[in-house]
């Protein structure tokens, strides 16, 4: 009976030890599997791609301006206008399937950079910055910087300089902000057809303003003497010329046309040269002293001739004694046999010299 009764008894204390054990086991289990949840829930929770994921998200919904206010808009004084760039985007995204990845050779674990697509064109360039870490010490992260722009296949155009090229003295604004001389790269810059004429008049010149760092096209306007200037475009490369004057254009016209009529009968032997170079002086001068006549009418031939097509156009007037025009006329040339017709095109650079204008310099085109 006593041995059967020991064995009762350590029967029944092996069982309450199997049960804490059992207990204890599960209870470890359990907060392995917590703590192995908790951090694949940190994990997941600490991927950038979240980020993204929501940017997308909420850009498809039509929520652009959301994104856009909770980001660091990578801008600089021409471009602080949040609203512009919303309706940028906005237009960029319509009808499009918005996606992204990462940015190769800007991408890493510590500094996840993408780049937001419209169907396949790239809009922006997200960066992402750290939100602090989680329990695993993971970081968080939230949208640092958006860079948007048209060409974003290296650093889109941060780095490209817009090139404003402009009278000198005007007044520049890009997206309605003044431009002042810390942009200036080149002052005092010479330019055609305006190059000879500083022995006669103060010289025309233009100045050359870079701005680095524009994300979008901008909005260049250019005044000059309280007139706004029109600018053309070509790639990066923004000019403006000096103003035109109908009123000069009007005085000018038939001495304009004076000359040319002068340069066309010397040119088939009908005038001579010294009715051209009267009113020229400088360059134009010594250019048209070098120019021959046409053989062919050196020798007795019967002809008659005609001028036909006049025009005098692009005039630009540079200051009270300087301006230029460019000019064109068919010079129509027939004799008994046969005919020829010269279509002339020039630029004549006038100067005010010695109390009458006379052509400084002249281009061939």
């Amino acid at each position: 009976m006593k041995s059967i009764y020991k064995r009762k008894r350590h029967s029944h204390r092996f069982l309450k030890f199997l049960c804490i054990y059992a207990a204890v086991l599960t209870v470890a289990i359990i907060s392995v599997w917590a703590l192995l949840y908790s951090f694949i829930g940190d994990y997941e929770e600490s991927r950038p791609s979240n980020v993204m994921d929501e940017v997308v998200k909420d850009m498809s919904l039509g929520k652009t301006e959301d994104v856009l206010r909770r980001a660091e808009l990578a801008a600089n004084e021409f471009e602080k206008d949040t609203d512009r760039l919303i309706s940028y985007v906005d237009s960029k995204i319509h009808g499009c399937s918005i996606s992204y990845s990462k940015k190769s050779g800007e991408y890493s674990e510590n500094n996840p950079v993408y780049l937001l697509y419209a169907d396949k064109t790239p809009i922006a360039k997200i960066t992402l910055k750290e939100a602090g870490k989680n329990t695993f010490k993971f970081s968080r992260w939230k949208l640092g910087q958006i860079y948007v722009g048209n060409d974003l296949s290296n650093t889109g155009k941060q780095d490209e300089a817009v090139s404003i090229l402009v009278p000198a003295g005007s007044t520049v604004t890009v997206n309605g902000v003044t431009v002042n001389d810390s942009y200036i790269e080149e002052s005092d810059v010479e330019f055609v057809p305006c190059k000879n004429v500083g022995d006669y008049v103060e010289k025309p010149l233009k100045t050359r303003y870079a701005i680095r760092g524009l994300m979008m096209e901008p909005e260049v306007k250019v005044v000059y003497n309280g007139n706004e200037l029109e600018t053309e475009k070509e790639g990066m490369e923004y000019t403006s010329s000096y103003p035109g004057d109908d009123d000069l254009m009007q005085r000018m016209e038939s001495a304009i046309i004076e000359l040319n009529h002068s340069y066309g009968k010397y040119i088939i032997n009908k005038g001579s040269l010294s009715a051209v170079t009267s009113k020229m002086v400088g360059n134009a001068k010594e250019y048209m002293s070098d120019i021959p006549a046409v053989w062919a009418f050196l020798y007795g031939k019967e002809y008659v001739y005609d001028f036909l097509n006049e025009e005098i156009s692009n005039l630009h007037r540079y200051s009270d004694d300087c301006f230029s025009c460019d000019i064109y006329y068919d010079l129509y040339v027939k004799w008994n046999n046969g005919n020829v017709t010269y279509s002339t095109a020039l630029t004549y650079t006038y100067v005010y010299y010695d109390g009458k204008w006379v052509v400084a310099d002249f281009i061939i085109k």
